[in-house]
């Protein structure tokens, strides 16, 4: 399969990585980028351009795969389906539930395939999670506690995009904690109520793009959420970003006694009071995977193609995810608790 990648930041180079690894299924034919500098590094290895119409007339290509910011998710993707070119799209999917339904009509319209990287779903420990988690180990879950602080000023400077709302989609739960919010829905199941607090601290964020967030959930399940993010934090901790609590057991993702990784306690284990943790042997529970969560991503990609099956985060399933974040925004605009129902969002 032949991969075209526009945009050369960090997730496009991951993508070009994937690419690379699974070289005898999939092939680097074309890239896209407005930095000649980042184009360099691929003269004469494939076809660049700096033009994304010439791109799309004049790259020999099967499948797209989008590295752009966020408020030209739904255009590129859109352009491509209707071109019928596969399209992998980095998150979040868009800025709206109304994007990606635009972007979903376009890919089942052209028969052809729409996958949201939401690359923790393609991780070890989220899959091993996620089979803890069915598996009934920890009883019937309680509660769930999720945060992510990451200073994103150590690479983006003041002025980009990222810390413009309108053109990002939000601030730290779209571009930092859709991960998260994500991975909730993937391990745990849906959300049906939300409270979220937002702050905005300074003139580096614009146009709704919050600092900080909390919010508070509820699951489907009757399980109770927390999820806690910040994209400007000063020096922040090596925190857990994942906290699973039932009624028969407690799972973590995160360093536990100088190591990271995916622990757990549950009375099929142990039930000594002086035990610690036990680290997750996640090889048995996501066989196949490897530790870069966009190879694994990648190969579930082709697969998907080539069996003409839906991807596990194809966009019917990822605008679930965008609805969650626009009910968490709207619970912090006014102020109050909300249902998760989708565009159809009342207060309680």
């Amino acid at each position: 399969m032949k991969f075209g990648i526009v945009g050369l930041g960090w997730p496009g180079q991951q993508h070009v990585k994937a690419i690379l690894t699974h070289n005898k299924e999939a092939a680097l034919s074309a890239v896209c980028d407005l930095d000649e500098s980042k184009l360099k590094e691929f003269e004469g290895r494939c076809d660049t351009f700096n033009d994304i119409d010439r791109f799309f007339t004049e790259a020999d290509m099967d499948a797209v795969v989008l590295a752009v910011p966020h408020h030209l998710h739904e255009s590129l993707t859109v352009r491509a389906l209707n071109l019928g070119k596969h399209v992998l799209i980095e998150k979040p999917m868009a800025r709206t539930s109304e994007e990606c339904m635009r972007m979903i009509e376009a890919a089942e319209q052209n028969n052809v395939t729409l996958m949201v990287a939401q690359n923790w779903r393609y991780t070890p420990w989220c899959v091993a999670a996620k089979s803890i988690v069915e598996a009934g180990e920890l009883g019937n879950i309680q509660a769930v506690r999720t945060e992510w602080l990451l200073n994103f000023r150590d690479a983006f400077p003041k002025g980009n995009w990222i810390y413009d709302g309108e053109l990002a989609g939000g601030g730290a739960i779209t571009s930092l904690a859709i991960h998260n919010v994500d991975a909730l829905r993937f391990i745990i199941g849906d959300v049906e109520e939300v409270y979220t607090n937002q702050l905005y601290t300074d003139d580096w964020s614009s146009n709704g793009a919050e600092n900080w967030a909390m919010c508070q959930m509820k699951f489907a399940n009757g399980a109770l959420g927390h999820l806690f993010t910040g994209f400007t934090p000063f020096f922040p901790p090596d925190n857990g970003m994942l906290y699973v609590y039932g009624e028969e057991g407690t799972m973590f993702f995160g360093p536990y006694q100088g190591e990271s990784g995916l622990w757990i306690r549950s009375k099929t284990r142990s039930v000594d009071p002086t035990a610690g943790y036990e680290h997750v042997d996640v090889a048995s529970l996501a066989p196949g995977l490897v530790e870069h969560a966009q190879t694994n991503q990648l190969k579930h990609f082709i697969d998907s193609v080539n069996s003409q099956t839906r991807p596990e985060s194809d966009g019917r399933e990822i605008i679930k995810t965008i609805e969650l974040v626009e009910a968490m925004y709207a619970s912090g605009s006014k102020g109050t608790p909300l249902k998760n129902e989708g565009k159809t969002n009342t207060g309680l």
